[in-house]
């Protein structure tokens, strides 16, 4: 079954959700930049990739968010404060995927580094650095720590679903 139903998320939905979620934890790693110093395994291996992946993932949140919206009357609604939090979470989640990665690039050319995707490079290195793309690509930062949170928050309230209200919603999912 590639659509939604009211009992069960389609192929297509959990592909999007499992394949970002896999993308987004392994950007996550990049928080190992301010272990020891930036050198750290976890960084230096995962940190060449962060620019990339994150373009990737803004990417796919598009694509997400249009496959949304076209099974969203096929899914069940969620009523109550329970469903205002989840919708509201869930905004600001694609929100942050789909805004971090242009942060990232202007942090990144700001400070006076080419900006490369796979290998290619999309912006060649400026002449020097720029303050403003500096100071507001420091929101990129911030941002990753409010998806942090959500992705945590997100995690926890599959769980209370499955353990405390005991209904199907981490099911429909998996």
């Amino acid at each position: 079954m590639l659509h939604d139903s009211q009992q069960r998320y389609g192929l297509i939905t959990r592909f999007f959700h499992w394949f970002m979620a896999v993308l987004v934890i392994q950007q996550f790693f990049k928080f190992a930049d301010y272990i020891n110093d930036g050198e750290h395994w976890l960084g230096d291996t995962f940190g060449p990739y962060h620019t990339s992946i994150g373009a990737l993932i803004m990417l796919l949140t598009i694509a997400r968010l249009l496959w949304t919206r076209k099974q969203k009357p096929q899914r069940p609604k969620t009523p109550g404060l329970i469903g205002t939090i989840a919708r509201s979470s869930h905004r600001i989640m694609y929100f942050c995927l789909l805004v971090m990665p242009p942060l990232g690039v202007l942090y990144i050319y700001g400070k006076g580094y080419p900006v490369k995707l796979f290998g290619m490079t999309m912006l060649d290195k400026p002449a020097g650095e720029t303050q403003w793309m500096i100071t507001i690509g420091d929101m990129h930062a911030v941002l990753a720590l409010v998806l942090v949170g959500l992705v945590l928050a997100h995690f926890a309230g599959a769980l209370f679903h499955h353990f405390i209200r005991r209904d199907d919603t981490l099911k429909r999912m998996v």
